[in-house]
């Protein structure tokens, strides 16, 4: 098995991000996952390259999950958050720890992935948002509650689509991306109510139907830029509004979401 390290982020939607967001543009990474044979079946996982990224702590994880394919998923999206980690810092000029193996990835009380304090040192402490979709798995990292999100286009978006859209942003669908088919329209709204409700996270992690599409913005060809209301029916602080950049590649959707950090903790 070969080390994961070829990132696969569009480089629009990159350029896309650094027009919305600014200087202050986060890291991100999208790695493709190794197929379940390629996985090593025993341990050490010095006899993996890419498993001996991971921290100690972070092995023993890997090897409880008993299917391979939450092996993938969880060995794949751990490496794109310490590559996405690594940008991060060298990028402010900072000096990392010696090896990405010595930083460990865990989550927190509400299940939001985080790097433990104990490989921070002298590091600031960066937002992280991890995810899972079909063969991939990508990371973003901010100095501000941020998210992500990764799916494969699939005709079960159809199936349940009154979870996440209403009658009225269909219609709104309809109308701002008319020259997308409609499976493709769903895909970009899941996808970035995906991305908001993780980076909202930070205090509570809104329902689908608590965040309404109410504008879009073309931003690139295939990348629109979503304007989403946070209808939250008691009062958590969270900001009115949030901005998800959304694009699609090959039957596949990617979403990035951040907050300004002025938004959050006010």
């Amino acid at each position: 098995m070969e080390p994961l390290q070829k990132d696969l982020f569009p480089p629009d939607l990159k350029q896309a991000a650094m027009a919305l967001f600014g200087r202050s543009t986060p890291s991100a990474i999208l790695l493709k996952q190794p197929s379940a044979d390629a996985l090593p079946n025993s341990l050490p996982a010095s006899c993996s390259p890419a498993v001996a990224l991971l921290h100690a702590n972070e092995i023993i994880r890997f090897t409880n999950y008993r299917l391979n394919k939450r092996r993938a998923e969880f060995l794949t999206g751990r490496i794109a958050a310490k590559m996405a980690l690594k940008n991060f810092w060298t990028s402010a000029g900072l000096i990392l720890p010696a090896a990405l193996c010595h930083i460990e990835i865990t989550n927190d009380a509400n299940g939001r992935p985080i790097v433990c304090p104990d490989c921070l040192k002298d590091l600031p402490t960066p937002e992280i948002s991890i995810s899972h979709g079909g063969e991939y798995a990508a990371s973003l990292v901010a100095k501000s509650p941020c998210g992500i999100d990764v799916q494969r286009q699939q005709v079960n978006l159809l199936r349940v689509r009154e979870k996440y859209c209403s009658v009225a942003e269909l219609q709104l669908l309809a109308e701002l991306l008319s020259d997308m088919a409609p499976l493709s329209r769903l895909l970009l709204l899941w996808t970035a109510k995906e991305a908001a409700k993780k980076a909202l996270s930070y205090r509570r992690m809104p329902g689908f139907l608590e965040l309404e599409l109410i504008s879009s913005v073309k931003s690139l060809p295939h990348s629109p830029t979503f304007t989403l209301a946070v209808r939250v029916r008691d009062n958590d602080r969270l900001p009115g509004f949030v901005t998800v950049l959304v694009t699609t590649f090959a039957d596949y959707g990617l979403a990035i979401c951040i907050l300004p950090k002025e938004q959050c903790y006010a």
